[in-house]
Parts: C-alpha cells; structure tokens; sequence
C-alpha cells in the first residue's frame, strides 16, 4: 500500500461534485473535448444514450416481481453459447440449487463456471432450456428485481476510482451514511484495521490516477491498495448485502496469499451458514463443505454429490482432489526446516 498525493476520483465519476485546486489544475492541461469534466461526463453520457447496448435478455410484456427464495433455484437442460455458429459453452447442464444450501461448482479453466453465474444473474439468457427461481422461469421476471436479491463477488471485480466508504458502499447504496454497517463488513474480512490506518479512513481516495508533481501541497490525498486488499474489499462490498437470497462466490480469495485464501474461506463459511449460495474456487479443500459439489468439465455436468460421496465414487472429482492434494504434500516435504 503506497501513499500518495491526488485529486478528487475521475472527472467521470464525480462530475457533479466541486474539484479540488489541484484537479483543476490537472483539467486544464487536457486539450479538446477532454478540458472540461462537465463535457468529458455528458459526452460519454450523450454516447450511451444514443448507441444502448443490445440488451440479452428480454424483458416480458408484464414481468412477474422476485419474492424471497423458498424452494430453490432450477436449471433444466441448460444450453449455451455465445452467438451463433460459437462452440458450446454450457451442455445440457441442469443442477438444482435448494435454497439454505451451499452448491460449490469444479472444473478447470473454460469449463464453463463463470458463464454459469451469468446465467444465474441473467446477464445473458440460455441458448436453450431453462432457469427458475422458486418455478418461476427467469425469462418471466423482472430482471431487476432478480438481481436485486443476488450478491456476487466476481472473479473480475471492479476497482472504482473513489473513497474506500464508497467503494464498499456500492453493495448496497443506503449504507454509504451507515458507518456500522461498512465498519461490520470490513471487519468481516479483516479490512477494518487496513483503512482506518489509512490518511482519510474511510475517507481515502483508492487511487492515483491523475497524479502529479503539482500535486505535493495538495491536502487530500490517496493511496494504492495491494491486490489482495482490493480482493478484501469487492468481498466486503458483497457482504453489504446481507439481506439477499443468493450470494455467489466465483474465486473469492484469487487474489489472497495462501494464508489469507485460507482465513477468508473460513469467514465465508460462517457466513454461508443457512444461506443459499454458490461457491467456486480452483483450491477444492475450500469447497468439500460445501452441500453438494457439481463438477463441470467442457461445460457438462458428469458428477454432483457431497465430497465424501464423490471420493468414494472415485471418478473425476476424487482425482482432481488427490492431484492437488499431492502437490501440497510435495510442496511440504521440499520445504527447508
């Protein structure tokens, strides 16, 4: 983590609020459309209104409202790519996630993991078959409300040129003003102590971007986070939502130590505890809790069960486990004492 001098955010993300002396000196140097925030902001505006984004999933004539999750979530022979004449990306997939239960899904790099949580959180519809939520097929719901009650912690998280308040509070907007629920989220992932160390606390801008020498007499400054911080805090913003009905993990410690994966899975085991989820991670010994694991290789489902059961079956998913368990074995034997 390395202090540093800096404005106020990008001209982007906070077109709307006063700029410090030292951004507008920053402003100034820019040339043509770029000079001024104010135009940098409603040119990129203007442009998204103008060319909207195809949108993937279309919106029913009178779409249903998402009630709280009862029974779980379906998938029935699931199919998918993306567009037409692409390789198949998802193959007739169709496991059921009960609700307060924990589904871990296996696989190797493109085996199809993540596009299944785009699928969850329809961004994208199935090529073919179908999603439901509590019998209510995806298709028929408002997309918004569905989404409303997910919290995910993507494998590509976003880290926004703002304050660590903001950062995290983008979980859950109301509780930018609630500073026991941000203190509560970031404690849980052990970020608490790491931003109240920090020049402005929670008031620390996470970024550097417009830096320059002009920038030693200004009063406000920020800081660059480690990536496994960074990881702390797309988590922390996850956990803001604590009232939805389904949280996904896709590879929530990617970015940690092994020591710190390890102390993060922990914490996230507790608080999956009753909770409907979806966990993925490439180390399999933070996924054999999990209620029933579903393994994924080239987008098929070819084993689901706890992780006694599918070791005792011996097949695809007992290999994997005993791959990497023998790696860490090796990898302790080679160490100096």
């Amino acid at each position: 983590m390395r202090p540093a001098r800096g404005g106020r955010a990008s001209a982007t993300s906070r077109c709307s609020s006063r700029p410090s002396p030292a951004a507008r000196r920053r402003w100034r140097t820019w040339s043509g459309p770029w000079r001024s925030p104010t135009s940098r902001c409603c040119s990129t505006t203007t442009t998204a209104r103008s060319s909207p984004p195809r949108p993937t999933s279309p919106c029913p004539r009178v779409p249903l409202d998402v009630s709280p999750l009862r029974a779980g979530i379906e998938l029935r022979d699931v199919w998918f790519r993306y567009g037409p004449g692409k390789p198949w990306v998802l193959r007739g997939v169709d496991p059921t996630i009960p609700a307060g239960h924990t589904v871990a899904l296996v696989g190797l790099n493109g085996a199809g993991k993540s596009t299944l949580v785009t699928l969850l959180c329809r961004f994208c519809d199935p090529t073919s078959g179908s999603l439901s939520w509590d019998g209510a097929d995806y298709r028929d719901l408002r997309a918004d409300a569905l989404r409303g009650r997910i919290a995910t912690v993507f494998q590509d998280f976003m880290r926004y040129e703002l304050t660590a308040r903001e950062n995290i509070a983008l979980g859950d907007l109301p509780a930018m003003e609630d500073s026991s629920r941000l203190t509560a989220a970031a404690g849980a992932v052990r970020l608490h102590h790491t931003i109240t160390s920090l020049p402005k606390g929670y008031d620390t801008l996470l970024t550097r971007t417009f830096l320059d020498q002009q920038d030693d007499d200004d009063p406000e400054t920020g800081v660059l986070l480690s990536g496994g911080q960074w990881q702390r805090v797309a988590i922390a913003r996850t956990l803001l939502r604590n009232r939805c009905d389904l949280m996904i993990l896709d590879e929530p410690g990617s970015g940690l130590d092994a020591e710190a994966e390890h102390e993060i899975h922990q914490r996230l085991r507790e608080l999956r505890q009753g909770r409907t989820s979806v966990l993925i991670s490439h180390r399999l010994s933070a996924v054999r809790e999990a209620d029933a694991i579903v393994v994924l290789p080239q987008g098929r489902v070819v084993e689901q069960g706890s992780h006694d059961a599918l070791m005792a079956a011996g097949g695809h998913y007992a290999r994997l486990f005993h791959i990497q368990a023998g790696g860490y074995r090796s990898d302790t034997a080679e160490a100096p004492a």
